[in-house]
Formats: structure tokens, sequence, C-alpha cells
């Protein structure tokens, strides 16, 4: 795989060029949506760790993406995980705390009210919804 340098005269990245300033550096092909990384990259986030993460995925167990996943993020990194329905959050809240892997634990739902603005007549929409799901964040800690 190259390796990506950063010169600190022009600013410029030179991918191929020996990189003595930060070895663990290395260029990889960003990963598709919805496709699975390779190996390799797999490898390197394990090494490395993320500097923050967040996962939308409804259609999965929350607490088996969580308990896979976060073990790749780095310390003290936040994250923040969506869902639609409250009940998935609440019990990987309930696991993080157990496990003691994440501070700062907390369950938000955000909502959104889109107004109608008019001259002498402004009003929220009339057609608009009022849920927008639930956001678990946190603070991932050392569990050791």
């Amino acid at each position: 795989m190259e390796e990506a340098s950063h010169s600190p005269e022009n600013g410029i990245s030179d991918i191929g060029a020996e990189n003595t300033t930060f070895p663990a550096l290395k260029a990889y092909k960003a990963t598709k949506a919805g496709e699975k990384a390779s190996q390799e990259i797999l490898d390197s986030w394990k090494e490395n760790g993320f500097s923050s993460l967040i996962i939308a995925a409804p259609d999965l167990d929350t607490w088996t993406v969580v308990r896979d996943v976060l073990p790749l993020l780095s310390n003290s990194a936040p994250f923040a995980i969506y869902h639609q329905y409250l009940q998935p959050l609440a019990t990987c809240m309930h696991n993080l705390q157990l496990e003691k892997m994440a501070i700062g634990l907390q369950i938000t739902e955000p909502w959104l009210r889109e107004y109608q603005v008019l001259p002498s007549r402004t009003h929220p929409h009339m057609q608009m919804s009022a849920f927008g799901g639930y956001i678990l964040s946190g603070t991932k800690i050392c569990s050791s």
C-alpha cells in the first residue's frame, strides 16, 4: 500500500513518498457507503482507532453494532447513535454503563419545527411530522 507524506514547505501531501513524520499514516481507498471495509482497513482501524463515531443503522441490533465497533474508537472520543425507537438505545445505554465502556451517556430526542413565514402570518407548518427519532451520545473510556 502507498504511504502518504506531508511536505511542510508547501503543505502538499505526496502519495507514494516515504513518510518519516507519521509512519502509521497510509492512504487507503475510501470504502463506499454500504460496502464492507477491507481487512487491511479494519486492521488499520484496530491499530489506530477512530477520532469519532456516528452510527445510524436502524435495521441492525444496536447493541451488537456498538459492542463490535466501539472498541475501534480511540479513548476519550465522542460517539453518537441514532435510532427511530427509544428502547434499543435505552438497552444499549444500560449495557454501556454495565460494561463501563463510556461516560457522559445521554439520550436526546431531536425535534425540528418547520415554520411557514408570510407577512403578518408566521406559524408552524400545518403538515409537519412531530417525530425525529432518538440519539444516544457519550464518550468512550478505557475499560481496563
